[in-house]
């Protein structure tokens, strides 16, 4: 596996952090699955924290399974790394005119397996790990947090050298995710003619009426459970996104994890839509990210 790719440092003020891009974590078919990792460098810890190997968030981007770019983590990544955290941003194989349920949650488990198991070279502790993900990637990202030992999303192809190891995590986020795809699905047909350009039948290969069952393995809502209450959850949408609807995707996952025990944060956020947390940058004033960013960084410290 290639832990020894391209490295370079940024500047963030008057810190220095550490990029090491297209790590492949991965092999699909021949096809090489990467992602980038970013890590504090001199001056990247607060006083009072402590320096490597790092806490790391493992983040899966969104893009509505239809594309997926590592690079989506441009604004986080630094954000964490000055905070003395680490932020893996990752690839994951997308619906491109084949469905890719459940193999794109098999690949969120594949990076958590993959950073674990490389993580002396990666300067990364083992032991502190919480997954993050946005829109689709909080969907996949929810999937393997709760339902990653589930029979469905156990991979039985070796695709990395690591299956053996343990891919649970401390925490998880969601930004803006689908937790709930026939709801999605309802909410896409209401909207979108075109069936090639429904995101929820690209991934699933079907509409809901072919194969209720998938749409049901496919929801994380369907994976709330006292069992696997132990892991908290933070939660963050817009409550004007007209692309993931918030009273059919968050606000009823945030009520379900709440009736199940989970220690479940949930952060509103009031005229927010879609799309803002890869495109704004974390310290713009004044914009949602840098709303969110401080409530975001104080659960990752908390748990991990």
């Amino acid at each position: 596996m290639n832990v020894s790719a391209k490295s370079t440092t940024i500047s963030a003020g008057d810190e220095n952090i550490i990029v090491r891009t297209n790590i492949t974590y991965a092999t699909h078919d021949g096809v090489e699955l990467r992602g980038d990792l970013y890590l504090p460098g001199e001056g990247g810890n607060l006083p009072g924290e402590g320096g490597s190997p790092f806490p790391v968030v493992i983040a899966a981007p969104g893009g509505g399974w239809r594309v997926c770019d590592p690079r989506a983590a441009k604004n986080w990544g630094p954000y964490f790394a000055r905070h003395g955290i680490a932020l893996f941003g990752f690839q994951y194989r997308v619906a491109d005119g084949i469905k890719m349920f459940p193999e794109a949650v098999c690949d969120v488990i594949s990076a958590i397996q993959f950073v674990r198991g490389a993580a002396s070279e990666l300067d990364i502790d083992p032991g502190r790990i919480a997954l993050l993900g946005s829109s689709a990637g909080a969907h996949v990202a929810s999937l393997a947090a709760l339902a990653g030992d589930t029979p469905l999303f156990k991979s039985s192809k070796p695709c990395n050298g690591y299956e053996a190891i343990d891919f649970s995590v401390r925490a998880l986020a969601g930004i803006y995710g689908v937790y709930d795809l026939f709801a999605l699905w309802q909410h896409e047909i209401a909207n979108i003619t075109d069936v090639n350009e429904r995101r929820s039948e690209c991934l699933i290969g079907a509409p809901p009426y072919a194969d209720q069952q998938r749409y049901f393995e496919a929801s994380p809502i369907s994976y709330v459970r006292y069992a696997a209450n132990k892991l908290p959850v933070f939660l963050c949408y817009g409550t004007a996104d007209d692309i993931v609807n918030p009273e059919q995707q968050s606000e009823k996952f945030l009520r379900l994890l709440k009736q199940a025990g989970f220690r479940v944060h949930g952060h509103p956020i009031i005229g927010a839509g879609h799309f803002w947390f890869s495109e704004e940058p974390v310290d713009e004033p004044g914009s949602y990210s840098s709303f969110l960013a401080p409530r975001l960084l104080r659960f990752v410290k908390q748990y991990l």
